[in-house]
């Protein structure tokens, strides 16, 4: 397997992030979402079987073949043609981690299946080396990608998007605030090399990149928006009748698609909840000023902001953000998120200094 290039350790973390931020904006590179799997080579060979080798020989020597553990994966590729290899991390949607895959890999196949009834493991292509019978890992990484996209998406196959510019950019700090573990970046003209981690030539984007704050929640929130425009529509329990002008929760899924005058609702409207809460800072002469609203908020913090905000207001925490506009004299947040709640500081040690001095 190819490996991915990091920064030195002697690279300081800002100039990581100043480094990252110009990679990814100079449009040399393509990026997209780092799955947190188990890498595997996915192959068809030439007589059209499949087999599953992982990045590791094992003890005995050779690899493994693991293709009979993941028949729902391998059925969804038959279409393939013959002499194909693909590059990709197996996973589980929503519930990443190496050492889930391999625990499930590193089964017994008969138990392996077994524990997939409930959660089947999934394939995401990120990568391909050979295409119908002819190797294509010397072409530049851009050419190889215009095949992959031709590749189709399944309900276990997943095919990596891939980013340039200003959108891949957008792409790791949004991965972040969506709890991923980041985004691998790679030259469009890269061609796959063996065994090789070539510096400059591919990059692992991490948490270690984001720029972070101190700041304390000052008490001001945003009231939560009505409609619900999420996908588990036909399961939600919050809903408002526009008739009576009534809150109605239980599963009125069938009621509403019959034509009553009834649509869904957000939980945190339905309760009376805030959807973002606000955060400030101080500046040497004890002027506080707002930095920015930060959605994403536990149930319970939007809760409380409303109805005990005694609870949270001066609290502090590390705040992270793809980076901090100003508008008409105004801060804000973009794509901010909390990292954690820091109870060993005090509101007077969120200094204004940290807006000023903050590289974007």
């Amino acid at each position: 397997a190819a490996r991915y290039w990091s920064f030195p350790k002697s690279t300081s973390i800002e100039e990581r992030k100043l480094k990252a931020r110009e990679m990814c904006l100079s449009t040399r590179y393509l990026g997209a979402r780092k799955m947190d799997g188990a890498w595997n080579c996915l192959i068809k060979d030439l007589d059209g079987n499949f087999h599953l080798r992982s990045r590791k020989e094992s003890v005995n020597g050779g690899f493994t073949d693991k293709a009979e553990w993941i028949p729902q994966i391998t059925a969804e590729l038959d279409y393939l043609p013959n002499g194909t290899v693909l590059i990709g991390e197996i996973y589980l949607p929503n519930d990443e981690g190496s050492r889930k895959i391999t625990s499930i890999l590193n089964c017994l196949k008969d138990k392996s299946l077994s524990r997939q009834k409930e959660k089947p493991l999934h394939f995401y292509a990120f990568d391909i080396i050979a295409y119908g019978g002819k190797a294509i890992n010397n072409k530049p990484f851009e050419q190889r990608i215009a095949i992959l996209n031709q590749l189709e998406e399944s309900t276990y196959v997943q095919i990596a998007e891939y980013k340039e510019g200003t959108e891949l950019w957008e792409l790791y700090h949004s991965v972040l605030e969506q709890g991923g573990e980041g985004i691998v970046i790679t030259r469009k003209d890269y061609t796959y090399e063996f065994g090789k981690r070539t510096a400059w030539k591919t990059l692992k984007m991490k948490k270690e990149l984001q720029d972070t704050i101190d700041a304390f929640i000052d008490g001001a929130y945003k009231p939560a928006t009505q409609q619900y425009n999420g996908k588990a529509i036909d399961t939600w329990n919050y809903w408002y009748n526009q008739k009576t002008q009534e809150k109605i929760e239980g599963q009125y899924y069938q009621e509403y698609v019959s034509g009553k005058p009834i649509i869904p609702v957000t939980k945190a409207w339905f309760n009376d909840w805030a959807s973002a809460i606000s955060f400030s800072v101080y500046k040497e002469n004890g002027e506080a000023v707002h930095i920015g609203y930060i959605s994403g908020i536990t149930d319970e913090v939007k809760r409380d902001i409303v109805f005990a905000p005694e609870k949270l207001i001066y609290k502090v925490a590390e705040l992270t953000a793809m980076e901090i506009e100003k508008i008409d004299g105004h801060y804000s947040l973009r794509h901010g998120r909390i990292l954690q709640f820091r109870d060993d500081k005090l509101p007077k040690d969120c200094f204004f200094e940290q807006i000023v001095n903050s590289k974007n």
